[in-house]
């Protein structure tokens, strides 16, 4: 069947539009006039999906956000605890959905489960890109028979994601913020208000102070250069787009970032707590250790790291125990390792890894905001100097004004 996006008319004149599934246009004005509409327009959007079957995703295929996915997967798993089969779930959800992309999402993977294909199959055909440890998990609960359990951990997992991404977010807003307004205020002293004020000096037969002659040739550069500013400003950026997408280029920033000693505790912890959720979540779902590692090396953002955790499949396949792996990675944190030798003793690794995860989730937190705590005043200081020099640099001249003439 294809899916079909409607516009239509109700019996009182009201404009209503939405999914619907049938095998042909003429079968689903049939259905639309059987629920009293009107249809106006008929435009299929399976199409758009099939184009992504049996291929790679390209560029332009949307993603669902960590919320959307969290609340999908919350939902789906509520539906099928209260005994709600497979396809009736994924219809009661299609029709529900807020998100027209999201719709087309569930839409797609209810089409693709009632022609035959499990879930995790309907996910990685569906017109949406979604990360491999997600379907791996969903597609080991679906082989062990407690899909709902596993969709139970799998909620939780992208649930807690979401919370610890809120909370980052919600602390790097206010130092950006006051990044943002001291580049807009020194700008805005730069193009308009120093040249008024200083052009006051013009008629004097004095000689300006060294500190004022600098702001005025920097004020003077930035009037006349601001466009070519702008056009270097947004050639950086792009360059850093290029850089970041070059394998060898990013390998060598992120080991750069790796050796910042502030910075360096927080991305290990960051990318420690995402990689323990995951690869716990699989290996408690019933996916093989080694199969585990390779998906969860999926979720680390920084490339050495990434690196470490493949290289830890070889050293799993050689008989070594996932201990003795992550020792020879170099990069996990004691704590985690000693959580992991003790669960692999006992065959409670999945647990340890859960709690692992949930320590250094916590410690993310903990150390974003210490981070954010000393930014803060670094900020307000540059910030506070940059005003006070610009002052200076005008008042200098007035000071020596009343020198002379008293």
């Amino acid at each position: 069947m294809a899916v079909f996006e409607y516009k239509a008319l109700t019996k009182q004149g009201k404009h209503v539009k939405g999914l619907q599934e049938g095998d042909s246009e003429r079968q689903i004005r049939q259905i639309l006039r059987d629920k009293g509409l009107t249809p106006l327009s008929l435009a299929e959007i399976e199409k758009k999906s099939s184009r992504t079957k049996g291929a790679q995703k390209g560029f332009f295929v949307p993603k669902l956000s960590v919320a959307e996915l969290s609340l999908f997967t919350r939902e789906l798993f509520t539906l099928l605890d209260a005994s709600t089969p497979l396809k009736e779930a994924l219809k009661a959800l299609s029709t529900q959905s807020e998100s027209k992309q999201v719709a087309r999402f569930i839409t797609s993977l209810h089409t693709h489960v009632s022609e035959g294909y499990s879930l995790a199959n309907a996910m990685a055909l569906a017109p949406v890109t979604i990360p491999r440890d997600i379907i791996a998990t969903i597609q080991a609960g679906e082989e062990s028979g407690h899909l709902d359990k596993v969709l139970s951990r799998l909620a939780d997992s992208i649930e807690q994601q979401d919370n610890l991404n809120k909370k980052m977010k919600t602390a790097l807003i206010y130092p950006m913020l006051m990044v943002v307004v001291a580049v807009a205020i020194v700008f805005f002293l730069m193009i308009y208000v120093v040249p008024k004020v200083v052009s006051v000096f013009d008629n004097m037969q004095q000689t300006l102070p060294p500190l004022t002659q600098g702001l005025l040739s920097l004020s003077a550069f930035v009037q006349a250069q601001w466009p070519l500013m702008l056009v270097v400003v947004i050639l950086m950026w792009l360059g850093g787009i290029w850089v970041m997408k070059r394998p060898k280029w990013r390998f060598a920033v992120h080991t750069f970032l790796l050796r910042i000693p502030g910075l360096k505790r927080f991305l290990i912890y960051s990318a420690t707590a995402r990689w323990s959720r995951t690869f716990g979540v699989l290996v408690l779902s019933g996916v093989a250790i080694k199969d585990a590692l390779k998906i969860s090396a999926e979720v680390m953002t920084m490339d050495p790291m990434k690196k470490g955790v493949l290289d830890m499949v070889e050293e799993v396949r050689e008989g070594k125990p996932v201990y003795h792996a992550m020792q020879t990675a170099g990069f996990f944190p004691p704590l985690l390792l000693n959580l992991v030798k003790t669960g692999e003793g006992k065959g409670q690794l999945d647990a340890m890894l859960i709690k692992g995860a949930e320590h250094y989730e916590t410690a993310v937190e903990s150390t974003a905001t210490a981070l954010v705590s000393i930014l803060e005043p670094v900020l307000i200081i540059i910030m506070g100097g940059v005003v006070l020099t610009i002052v200076m640099a005008i008042m200098m001249p007035l000071f020596e004004m009343n020198q002379m003439i008293s």
